[in-house]
């Protein structure tokens, strides 16, 4: 017969219900970043390169001394 460990599934829905927390609070900031945004008359933004391609980093090294 199957069983449920009542205190296991407890601490994991707090667990849960934090991480949940955190992303509405990360959500809500901004949130009220881009209505300021838009209050400050912004209608869109120009980023200087596409966020969602991946940008090549060159190796840079610095010379011993």
């Amino acid at each position: 017969m199957p069983t449920v460990d009542v205190e296991e599934n407890i601490k994991q829905l707090r667990v849960n219900i934090e991480k949940m927390t955190q992303e509405v609070f990360k959500l809500q900031g901004m949130l009220q970043t881009f209505e300021g945004f838009q209050k400050g008359g912004l209608k869109t933004i120009d980023l200087p390169n596409d966020p969602n391609q991946e940008e090549e980093l060159e190796s840079v090294q610095e010379k011993p001394e």
